[in-house]
């Protein structure tokens, strides 16, 4: 009886001391509301993020970063590294200068001059126009 007593009590007495030690790193949760701005913010960093890994990850963008000497993994590890900030601003460049713009600017522009030269009675390449003279 004694040494099941005894046999009890060291049971207890190991429960006891896991209990205490396995709640002494249990940290305190903090839960707070954030914006709808912040939540997108944060989706849409993290989806340019992925968008701008895929194009360093495509072949012809590899033969290009071969060819000008430019490791891929070093460029894919350097773009893991950019901040939030700069990821926006590399996308943004990205959009900037797509090839159809660039060519739909220089039609428009191209267009705008030779609309001027009939008005002016430079040309006569559209019939719509009348002479300023």
């Amino acid at each position: 009886m004694a040494l099941e007593n005894i046999a009890r009590q060291a049971v207890a007495l190991g429960v006891a001391a896991q209990l205490v030690l396995a709640t002494q790193y249990v940290g305190t949760a903090r839960a707070e509301m954030i914006s709808t701005d912040t939540a997108i913010s944060d989706h849409v960093d993290a989806t340019s993020r992925a968008a701008l890994l895929t194009e360093v990850r495509r072949d012809d963008v590899r033969a290009e970063l071969v060819r000008q000497g430019v490791d891929p993994a070093e460029a894919e590890a350097r773009i893991a590294a950019l901040t939030d900030a700069e990821i926006r601003k590399t996308i943004a460049q990205m959009e900037d200068n797509s090839a159809g713009a660039s060519v739909a600017g220089t039609i428009a522009t191209v267009f705008i001059i030779l609309l001027v030269t009939d008005l002016l009675c430079l040309t006569r390449l559209f019939n719509f126009t009348r002479c300023v003279r």
